[in-house]
């Protein structure tokens, strides 16, 4: 089953429900699944970007190439 559908079949069962602290707990579900998203979509790299990066490390000779574990204690928050 495509997610379409399933959305559609979640949206069909919802309407039969009558049960107020289950429709605000599905809410409140839906309101944090969507915050998720529009946080993750901040950080959604674009595939051509993620290809520079694949053809940079392809032709990078290893002896160039730095340990994360050595360079990340580098880094301020």
């Amino acid at each position: 089953m495509n997610i379409q559908a399933e959305k559609i079949q979640i949206i069909e069962q919802f309407r039969e429900i009558n049960d107020i602290e289950l429709i605000r707990a599905v809410k409140l579900l839906l309101n944090y699944g969507l915050k998720k998203e529009k946080e993750l979509s901040v950080y959604n790299i674009p595939e051509e970007h993620k290809q520079l990066v694949r053809d940079r490390i392809k032709n990078t000779k290893p002896e160039n190439m730095l340990n994360w574990d050595d360079v990340k204690d580098n880094f301020r928050l």
